[in-house]
Formats: C-alpha cells, sequence, structure tokens
C-alpha cells in the first residue's frame, strides 16, 4: 500500500515540476526526500512573502494575491503591490515553509519529526493516520500583518519599510531552517 501511495505522489510531483507548479527552490528538498525508502511527498511550499486583501476572517481561499514572491523583497515590490489594493483587509504575510510528507509507519514518522525538532521546524506532526501516516512539516518564521482597510492603506511608508526587513529576516531564517533540514535529512 505505502509504495502505491510512493509511486501515484511520484508521478504527480513529475508533472507537477514539468508544469512548473512547485516552488522552483524546493525541488531539490523534495527530490532529496524523495530518495528516501521510507518516505514521499505530497506538496510543499518554500515560504513566501505576500501581499494580499482578503475578508476580516483572512481565509486564504478568499485572498486576492497582489503580490507572491519566494524571495526576499524590496520596498517597491511591496508597494507596487499595494498600488492594486481596492477594498476589504489588506495583508502583508511570510509564510513558513511547509511539507506534507507520507511515511512508511510511525517510526519512520516518529524519525522525520526528530530531524524536524532538531532544525527549528517545530510546528511539525502527524497530520493523518489513516489510510496512509502523512506528517506535516511546518516552519515557525511567520508574520501575519493587517495594513489596509477598505482599500486605504493604514500604515505609513516607514512601517512597510520595516515590514520588508523583519519579512526578509524571517524568510533567510525559514531558508536556513530548510538547508539545514535537507542536511540531516541523509541520516534518515
Amino acid at each position: 500500500m505505502f509504495e502505491d501511495y510512493k509511486d501515484t505522489a511520484l508521478r504527480s510531483l513529475r508533472g507537477a515540476v514539468s508544469g512548473e507548479m512547485v516552488d522552483e527552490k524546493i525541488v531539490f528538498l523534495l527530490r532529496k526526500i524523495n530518495a528516501l525508502s521510507d518516505y514521499y511527498t505530497t506538496s510543499s511550499c518554500y515560504g513566501r512573502i505576500v501581499v494580499a486583501e482578503s475578508t476580516a476572517d483572512n481565509k486564504k481561499r478568499e485572498y486576492r494575491f497582489l503580490g507572491k514572491w519566494h524571495r526576499t523583497v524590496s520596498f517597491s515590490d511591496v508597494m507596487c503591490a499595494i498600488g492594486d489594493y481596492r477594498n476589504n483587509i489588506l495583508f502583508f504575510r511570510v509564510d513558513p515553509v511547509i511539507l506534507h510528507v507520507g511515511c512508511k509507519d510511525i517510526d519512520s514518522a516518529s524519525r522525520i519529526l526528530k530531524v524536524c525538532q532538531m532544525t527549528g521546524l517545530k510546528r511539525s506532526g502527524m497530520y493523518q493516520i489513516k489510510p496512509r501516516i502523512i506528517v506535516e512539516i511546518m516552519g515557525v518564521d511567520a508574520l501575519y500583518a493587517p495594513i489596509g482597510k477598505e482599500g486605504r492603506l493604514m500604515v505609513d511608508d516607514g512601517y512597510v519599510e520595516f515590514l520588508c526587513e523583519i519579512g526578509n529576516e524571517k524568510f533567510r531564517n525559514n531558508e536556513g531552517k530548510i538547508l539545514d533540514f535537507s542536511d540531516r535529512i541523509s541520516s534518515l
């Protein structure tokens, strides 16, 4: 059963990579995990910085993305995205790395979670147990700040610059944890 799930996931990943639907920066890590006999990946995001508008309950499916970057950002990147803001609530976000990894058994899930803890990916845990074991790996370097309301920016340029600085620092921390995790999973 595990092998069937893994084969399906790897076929899906090949199609997503060739269709450029996977964050290019994370492909090396996905390949490394998928090369391990007890694991396979099902979904991923390298981490990103986002400017988006949404309703007050801040549901992802209701987002209208104005800017989305899988890299550090400049003040002008963010201000350009803010220029397209119309209504609702405007958010500046830093989303950390997230991976879903299928595991052969509870022991393999425990081993990968131990590596997560050692690398600072502390918001990780078992996401699903049946019909297959899925571990969700998630970083902690996040930031969610409302900065506009009803089409009006509620902060000044200095605060947007400050958010860019903090956001870029969190994004770089996220990248460091990804590399550390990549180095350590070889022990699995």
